[in-house]
């Protein structure tokens, strides 16, 4: 793969596969091509006192246009609005808040961050699961999600529970108290969230991405547990983006993680979330031993 630096920065922030390399229009744009280190190097002027962060957001969105008809399409749909942007992770101190064009980070191979919460309540003493289903009109559309999820926002300074907040209040108008944990729905008490865990990956997107098939992920996500009690009922906010909220006993969310029913960093997530209830168990599985492993990748890069 193929180092991505951005200017001065001690360590390289992304790896590019090499067919992305090659189908991309480099020509006439601030990203130098290095064939013999195998290296793309975002690498603007900048003079005192320019808005560092600005120049090279600019520089992505002229890449972003130089190339809208290259990479299957994948930036066509952003460039309308040009509003989605991810922030990029393992910058120095002094490159801190660069951001990138979202539909590009799986191309510069970026790492992805992104806050998930599982809803759970228990009835007749087992598990069940809230779990919400995509809608038709976005990608991995009709798979299976958490109730809250959502990829970290510039504005959260890679605070995850910013995140959380934010997406809590979007999809399913939770209030989220940040000092406290407590949240509440129309102003009455629903539960105390939980931060559980950190999960790692590192995996290349198949054709159900749609546009951003063949695109390259190294991901950390950051979940969060919420129980509430079994009469609580939650209802979606963003119709055009969620068909429905089901609550799915757990024996029928497992069935659902085997027969791929979820949208890949979610079930990960909904994976990480039975084995730590314990929900999967040794002898469930023939790879039980890989799965905790497989939930830790290591990714290279130092700065994280």
């Amino acid at each position: 793969m193929w180092e991505f630096a951005i200017l001065d920065n001690s360590v390289p922030v992304g790896y590019m596969l090499p067919e992305h390399v090659a189908e991309m229009r480099w020509e006439n744009t601030s990203f130098n091509i290095s064939k013999s280190k195998r290296r793309i190097h975002l690498d603007p002027v900048v003079q005192q006192g320019d808005d560092v962060v600005e120049i090279c957001r600019r520089e992505f969105i002229a890449l972003c246009e130089k190339n809208v008809d290259n990479l299957n399409g994948c930036f066509r749909k952003w460039l309308k609005k040009r509003s989605d942007f991810h922030p990029i992770r393992g910058l120095d101190a002094k490159l801190a808040g660069l951001v990138i064009p979202s539909p590009a980070r799986g191309i510069f191979g970026i790492v992805t961050t992104g806050v998930h919460m599982n809803m759970f309540t228990v009835r007749n003493g087992r598990i069940h699961v809230w779990v919400s289903k995509r809608s038709q009109n976005v990608t991995y559309a009709r798979k299976l999600d958490q109730l809250v999820a959502g990829a970290m926002d510039p504005a959260d300074k890679m605070q995850p529970l910013m995140t959380l907040k934010r997406e809590a209040m979007e999809e399913a108008g939770l209030v989220v108290n940040t000092a406290t944990k407590m949240v509440t729905w129309n102003n009455a008490h629903v539960g105390k969230v939980t931060s559980e865990s950190m999960i790692s990956f590192y995996d290349q997107k198949d054709h159900i991405a749609g546009s951003e098939e063949g695109h390259v992920e190294p991901g950390i996500r950051y979940t969060y547990d919420l129980e509430v009690g079994p009469d609580f009922v939650p209802y979606p906010q963003e119709p055009e983006s969620i068909d429905g909220f089901i609550l799915k006993p757990v024996e029928e969310v497992r069935r659902d993680l085997k027969n791929a029913e979820w949208k890949p960093n979610c079930g990960l997530v909904m994976l990480d979330f039975l084995l730590r209830k314990g929900e999967i168990r040794e002898g469930d599985d023939e790879n039980f031993g890989l799965l905790r492993r497989g939930l830790a990748r290591k990714l290279p890069f130092y700065n994280l």
